[in-house]
């Protein structure tokens, strides 16, 4: 994801020498410095109640821009690609002995490792939103541990809040995440792929609008979330996770080519929202990574540290050395929660 265009540095004199097609003039102004892209309206306005915050010019410590082994190793949370087996985010929930829902036929590499798992992927099949008891029924009268599992979910009164459609979408899919999260005895991670951001080409407004579009995606699962997840809002933190940013300059086929840092965004009712953190490293060629990229200069492992330590309760050392096996992972020096 092209986090410059995501979280757009308007202070940053040089950024339109580099850019100019791409950066948008009805851009959502965050303060003298930041502003965000304009197809994050609902993102906007967590931003102004204090319940998102973005943080830029960061990465996980991959530096290669292979899609691959990027995506392999912001989940596997190892020490290199294909190094780890099971994922950051599902040996944390196995430390804290709880459970998530994959929204995704297969289970990403992110959630593997926790031993209370389950997936979400509606059918398409026409008239299988809710399954019947008497189809079970007659299926197997001694249900198995899996079909009891259903059984119960059927007979529950919160039945039609699991089964509810067959929108395989990312919007869809966050909806039914808001939904099975929101629930007393739901699951208590959600993860949802979006994919469309290696925008080498058409990037800008003018040549396609391929990136508003996906922003607006991501804009919508935000809010969806938020409306659904209800109550549960204020005890839920969502974040954003790419496996590398963009180039800072333009290339001649109005896009940009594979990159280092990007930006995160972090939300929910606890976070001590409504701004930007950045140590920012500056976007002349001197101070981009190669000559090219944005420089990272904040861990996004620290990041992650903070949010399992404030949601999940673990210790950051205990995060360090037994979910990212590194132990020189630096404590976030600023504070995300209220």
């Amino acid at each position: 994801m092209d986090g410059l265009s995501a979280v757009i540095p308007i202070g940053e004199g040089r950024l339109e020498s580099y850019r100019q097609e791409l950066v948008p003039r009805d851009h959502l102004t965050l303060s003298r410095y930041w502003a965000l892209d304009p197809a994050f309206q609902s993102t906007y306005k967590l931003f102004s109640a204090g319940h998102a915050l973005a943080i830029h010019a960061t990465n996980f410590p991959y530096t290669l821009r292979s899609h691959f082994e990027g995506q392999n190793f912001i989940q596997g949370g190892g020490s290199s690609p294909f190094s780890e087996k099971t994922g950051w985010l599902g040996r944390a929930l196995d430390l804290a002995g709880l459970g998530g829902r994959a929204m995704s036929l297969d289970t990403p590499l992110i959630l593997r490792g926790a031993t209370a798992l389950d997936n979400f992927f509606p059918s398409a099949i026409p008239n299988t939103p809710t399954p019947s008891l008497e189809l079970l029924n007659a299926l197997d009268t001694e249900l198995s541990p899996e079909w009891q599992v259903v059984n119960k979910v059927l007979q529950d009164k919160t039945k039609e809040r699991y089964f509810t459609g067959r929108d395989r979408t990312p919007q869809g899919l966050s909806r039914q995440a808001g939904l099975a999260l929101s629930l007393p005895n739901g699951p208590s991670i959600a993860v949802i792929k979006i994919g469309g951001f290696d925008t080498h080409a058409g990037q800008g407004r003018e040549q396609g609008d391929r990136l508003q579009k996906n922003f607006k995606t991501l804009d919508e699962c935000i809010n969806n979330l938020r409306t659904t997840l209800g109550g549960e809002w204020s005890n839920t933190t969502f974040m954003t996770l790419t496996e590398f940013g963009r180039t800072v300059k333009m290339n001649g086929s109005f896009g940009t080519d594979h990159g280092y840092a990007s930006a995160m965004f972090v939300g929910g009712g606890s976070v001590n929202g409504g701004a930007v953190i950045a140590d920012w490293p500056g976007l002349e060629k001197s101070d981009r990574f190669e000559g090219r990229d944005l420089m990272s200069t904040i861990d996004s492992r620290s990041i992650c540290s903070e949010i399992l330590t404030h949601t999940l309760g673990l210790d950051h050392d205990e995060i360090a050395e037994r979910v990212f096996f590194d132990s020189s992972i630096p404590r976030l020096p600023v504070r995300l929660f209220v």
